[in-house]
Parts: C-alpha cells; sequence; structure tokens
C-alpha cells in the first residue's frame, strides 16, 4: 500500500526533477556532459534518461541492501499461516 500511495507523489516530481536539474546536467555544456555526456550522450531527452538510470540504481541497491536484512529476507517464513 505504501508503494502505491508514493506513485502519485513520484509523477508530480518527477517532471520538474527532470526538467531543473538532470536537464541542464545533460545540455551540451552542462556539469556532466564532459564525463556521462561521453557515455549516454548531451542534449534534449538526456536529462530524463539519467534520471532513469539513476533510479534504477538507487532500485537496484535498495533491493540488495534489503535483502542482506535476513527478517525482511525471511518474512514469509516467519510469519504464521493464516488459517480460515
Amino acid at each position: 500500500m505504501f508503494a502505491w500511495s508514493s506513485r502519485p507523489l513520484a509523477y508530480l516530481v518527477a517532471g520538474p526533477l527532470s526538467d531543473r536539474i538532470f536537464e541542464p546536467l545533460m545540455s551540451v555544456d552542462g556539469f556532466l556532459a564532459g564525463s556521462i555526456g561521453r557515455v549516454i550522450g548531451t542534449g534534449t531527452g538526456r536529462g530524463i534518461g539519467l534520471m532513469f538510470m539513476v533510479m534504477g540504481i538507487f532500485t537496484m541497491l535498495t533491493t540488495i541492501i534489503a535483502s542482506q536484512y535476513a527478517p525482511l529476507r525471511l518474512l514469509e517464513d516467519e510469519l504464521p499461516d493464516v488459517i480460515s
């Protein structure tokens, strides 16, 4: 339920975050044009691409870290089954 309730917030934040932060970073003369820009390119649309890449990496790291937490990893085994 928490994940589903955060989706509207993500939709509201993604556009301005892309337009005001990531697009200027990936413009032809942007701060990241010389480093990441050499790999994924620079110009229009590269900022949203970088944002998706950053969020994907963040998601993978969160999953790896959460899988190392034993109570969360073993949740299915530790919770009793519902008897109906």
